[in-house]
């Protein structure tokens, strides 16, 4: 979501609440409030919204404007989210479960019936289940669900189920439905299962008016505008500053799916013929991680940079002073790399 960017599915909550919100509809997001959140540029003085009872723990909601986004936030006084990422825990289905079930409790418990509830992936699937069992028929009465599939390499079973229950399913594109349509977690309700191509946010990635430049630039200042985005990154990094040599990105996560090896031999490969070259990315799995750590150690310095963080305005400013932007996925269900690119 706005603050919580893993992957493309953060993007496409952000961009589809604001076309949403555009077309007059009242649009709320809710997320865990991670640790890490403390730190973000893009929060400021949080207000309170509601705290209650429930699931064994008192928690309290926070609310923000991110993004002309209306986002709350649910933290648990158990200490359920006093973590520094979204994943990469052994128990990452306890915690989104929980959340999925708080979520519920907390637009219960302050009176809302929003129309659609739209959850996302395994991490959220639990909602559909126990909207049904456990709030349809106990007060939160009016919604229907809608599931949209951004990755069906994870969580399948959760994702099965969500697709049994909700109203509506969806995936990323046509293209990733027709891909996936045999798979046992949606062929038995492909009645219901539609492929919607995503999209991004122009105005956010606009950088004739991005926030997070430097310089704003468009189609007659480009070189001026990504000459001093790179050199804000060369200084940032400790590269090469002003080098007119060109710069290669990868700006994902460092997962499988993403081709690890791939995105090394790239980095090996620019190097190689005199480009500089950013990461920015992570690994929820810590042996990925580790070999990165290892591989930024070896190889960082005057020509290569990595930033192994969630960090949306650096991503903005990657985008803008790359030349080159490499894409090295095993598979790709949508493509947002391409259109913010």
């Amino acid at each position: 979501a706005p603050i919580a960017k893993v992957g493309g599915l953060g993007d496409v909550v952000t961009a589809l609440a604001r076309a949403i919100k555009d077309e007059g509809n009242l649009v709320e997001v809710i997320l865990p409030k991670y640790q890490f959140f403390n730190s973000s540029p893009m929060l400021g003085n949080m207000e309170f919204e509601a705290s209650f009872e429930a699931l064994g723990t008192n928690i309290v909601v926070t609310r923000h404007i991110v993004e002309d986004v209306q986002v709350f936030f649910v933290e648990p006084q158990n200490g359920m989210f006093a973590v520094d990422s979204v994943y990469g825990r052994n128990d990452d289905g306890v915690k989104f479960d929980f959340f999925c079930n708080a979520a519920l409790e907390f637009l219960l418990q302050t009176g809302r019936q929003p129309d659609i509830l739209h959850c996302h992936d395994w991490s959220t699937a639990t909602v559909a289940s126990s909207y049904w069992t456990n709030y349809h028929n106990y007060g939160l009465w009016k919604p229907k669900v809608v599931f949209t599939i951004h990755n069906m390499n994870y969580g399948q079973q959760k994702i099965g189920e969500a697709s049994f229950h909700s109203q509506l399913t969806t995936t990323v594109s046509p293209s990733y439905a027709g891909e996936v349509s045999g798979h046992p977690a949606v062929r038995d309700n492909l009645h219901k299962f539609h492929g919607v191509r995503n999209g991004i946010d122009t105005e956010i990635w606009d950088p004739s008016t991005d926030q997070f430049l430097p310089m704003n630039y468009d189609a007659s200042t480009h070189e001026a505008g990504k000459r001093r985005a790179r050199e804000e990154i060369q200084g940032r990094f400790g590269l090469t500053w002003g080098s007119d040599q060109p710069m290669v990105a990868v700006v994902s996560r460092l997962t499988a799916q993403k081709g690890l090896d791939l995105i090394k031999h790239s980095i090996h490969h620019s190097l190689k013929r005199g480009a500089q070259y950013v990461l920015l990315g992570s690994a929820p799995d810590p042996r990925v991680q580790g070999d990165f750590n290892a591989m930024a150690g070896a190889i960082g310095g005057p020509n290569a940079a990595f930033a192994f963080a969630f960090d949306e305005p650096l991503s903005h400013l990657v985008y803008a002073a790359a030349d080159f932007i490499l894409v090295p996925s095993m598979f790709e269900p949508c493509g947002l790399t391409q259109m913010i690119s």
